[in-house]
Parts: C-alpha cells; sequence; structure tokens
C-alpha cells in the first residue's frame, strides 16, 4: 500500500491553483465544451476541502489498510465514466491507495483532468503501475484481477463481453459494477436555505450525476413553491452556466404533461414535474407530495436506480439518508453502490 499522508501530498500539490498541468487540462475541457468551468471548479474546491480535512487518512482508517492488508501487486482495470468531471478521481485515488497496479480506461467525454493527476502520480516515482488510456484495447492481454465498472446496467453483459474478448481480465476476475442512477430528497421543510441546498443537487453538471436529486418527496406540492422554485433556479443558472443537451423526450414529456394540466416548470431545457412515475429522463426531476412512508416506498420500488436518500434534517427510521446539502460534496470515503472501493480491491 502507498502512505496516505504521501498521496494526500502529491494530491495536495495536483490541486494547486499554481499547477500548470492542471490549468491546462481545464483550459482544454471548457474550449471542448466538456464540462463548463464553473462545474469543474466546484469539483476542484470539494476534492480541497475533503484533503484539507485529511479524509484521505480517514479513509485508509476506515478501512483498514495497513501493510498487511492491501492489493500490492493486483491488477486493476478502471472503466470510468465521463458523466462528471472527475467522475473517476476516487477510483483512482482508492486503487493507488491500496498499492494495485491501476489500469484506467478513461472516457472521452472526460480525458484531460484526471490524465493531470495521474501524469502527478507518475511524476512522484511510486511504485506500481499507472497506465491509462482512451482506447480499451490498449489494455489487450493485461488479464487484471479486478475490474472497476462505472455505467448503465443494460450496458454490463456487453462491457464483460468486450473484456473477454480482448483477455484485458482474468476469467475470475472480480467485477466492481456501478449502476445506481440518481438520488431521492425528503424535504420535510422549505426555508432559504432548503430551497439553496435543493437547487445544488438538482441542477449541478445538469442533473447528470448518480448523486443528483431525480426524486423530490415533499410535505407540500410543487405548485406551493413553484414560483421561488422557478426564480431559485433561473438566479442558479445564471452563476452556473449549462451546457444542456436534452433528447426530444424531455419537449415531448413536457407537452405530455401541459396537456393532462399537470403542475410543472419547464426550465430552459429541464423539467420538474409533479407525477409519481420513475424518472427515465435526464433533465428532469420528479416531484411527488408524501411523507416518510412515501419515501420508504418509493425507495423499495425504485431499488438499485437509488444512489442515496437525502434529508434536510429529518431522520427516517429504516433508511440510511445522508443530508441535502452534501449532495454534491460527498466525502472523499463515500460508497457508490453501497460499496467501499478499498475494502473490494484489498479482498
Amino acid at each position: 500500500m502507498q502512505s496516505a499522508i504521501n498521496i494526500a501530498t502529491i494530491v495536495k500539490s495536483w490541486l494547486t491553483p499554481e499547477n500548470a498541468v492542471l490549468q491546462k487540462a481545464i483550459e482544454r475541457t471548457v474550449e471542448e465544451g466538456l464540462f463548463s468551468c464553473e462545474d469543474i471548479e466546484f469539483q476542484l474546491s470539494v476534492l480541497r476541502d475533503n484533503i484539507e480535512n485529511g479524509e484521505i487518512e480517514e479513509w485508509v482508517n476506515r478501512t483498514g489498510l495497513s501493510s498487511k492488508k492491501n492489493a500490492n501487486g493486483r491488477k486493476v482495470l478502471c472503466l470510468l465514466a465521463g458523466n462528471l468531471p472527475l467522475v473517476g478521481f476516487q477510483t483512482a485515488l482508492g486503487t493507488i491507495l491500496t498499492g494495485a497496479d491501476y489500469y484506467g480506461k478513461l472516457s472521452r467525454k472526460d480525458p484531460y483532468l484526471l490524465t493531470s493527476f495521474l501524469e502527478e502520480v507518475k511524476k512522484s516515482g511510486l511504485d506500481q503501475v499507472i497506465q491509462y488510456s482512451t482506447d480499451l484495447n490498449q489494455f489487450k492481454d493485461l488479464k487484471a484481477e479486478k475490474v472497476v465498472f462505472a455505467g448503465s446496467q443494460e450496458s454490463v453483459l456487453e462491457v464483460k463481453e468486450e473484456i473477454a474478448k480482448i483477455s484485458a481480465a482474468k476469467n475470475n476476475a472480480n467485477y466492481i459494477i456501478r449502476t445506481a442512477k440518481f438520488s431521492m430528497a425528503y424535504l420535510s421543510d422549505w426555508n432559504k436555505e432548503t430551497k439553496k441546498d435543493l437547487v445544488e443537487a438538482m441542477l449541478r453538471y445538469g442533473g447528470k450525476g448518480c448523486r443528483s436529486v431525480a426524486v423530490v418527496v415533499a410535505s407540500f406540492e410543487l405548485g406551493e413553491i413553484k414560483d421561488e422554485l422557478k426564480n431559485a433556479v433561473q438566479a442558479y443558472w445564471k452563476e452556473n452556466p449549462q451546457h444542456l443537451k436534452p433528447t426530444p423526450d424531455v419537449k415531448y414529456q413536457y407537452a405530455y404533461k401541459k396537456s393532462l394540466d399537470a403542475d410543472q416548470l419547464w426550465l430552459q431545457d429541464f423539467l420538474i414535474q409533479e407525477t409519481r412515475d420513475i424518472p427515465e429522463t435526464d433533465f428532469t426531476v420528479n416531484w411527488v407530495k408524501g411523507d416518510v412512508e412515501k419515501v420508504r416506498e418509493l425507495r423499495m420500488k425504485l431499488g438499485e436506480l437509488v444512489q442515496s436518500v437525502y434529508t434536510t434534517g429529518a431522520q427516517i427510521e429504516g433508511l440510511k439518508t445522508e443530508p441535502l446539502f452534501k449532495a454534491q460534496k460527498p466525502p472523499i470515503w463515500w460508497n457508490p453502490d453501497g460499496v467501499d472501493l478499498i475494502e473490494a480491491l484489498i479482498k
């Protein structure tokens, strides 16, 4: 395993505003329209806070990672998503902390930011392999022992077949698969902080992350706060310009609901609608009036589609919840799909 202190030092060095390599990666990402500068800086700010709070060291302590309990010499192939800036950072960091050799198939939607971090790691001289590419074929005959994959449930079989075709992983390789699509929020009150936290949770990164809220259960109807929410969303987008590319499905959904006279908000190609349907379209948030029993019911119904359940303070017996204000600011050690990456890699 690698020393948590050494890794934290590397990450801090990479995150400094004076790092010309990182700044160039940010510029290229923005110039090519992959992510907005605001979203990138937000993500980097969260990471800086996490590192300053000692969360790398805390993650190591939580998992019991040690010189006797690690993944030294193990080959780990990581197939990363590209829906958010630096969405693969935690996977890369966790793999490196375990001492495993890191092989990263980067997304073409986010090829520069994580590369700048991996180059910083390679430059530090750590005694482990760090390789990456946007082309899966570069890992032909790798025969990795572990595979980390983030994507849709529907694509899992296809990905496994592609990996098997080029022997990128061993036949008995352990797959750590992440497929949760969105998160839920329960609002038991409505005030300035709740409004601010909800807008951030719904709209940051265009609402495309698995921690982004796509279902709201509230003790009040959408119509009761619609004008106030609309103003808050418009103010948010003024400060955080988005490059939304909604499918025709969103506009169709809006037109269909409008014909039914349903309560909804149509906001710059983003739809918030009062409905009990399961979210199936990007750039939509489904609003349901209900109490904690409705939250439990929907959580059971939606199953593995849901990453997290957030609340504005109320505890929900029998459900693991997180504070709404932490929706887009997870700790370094948070568990995608309920699985701790380090624990999974050192088994």
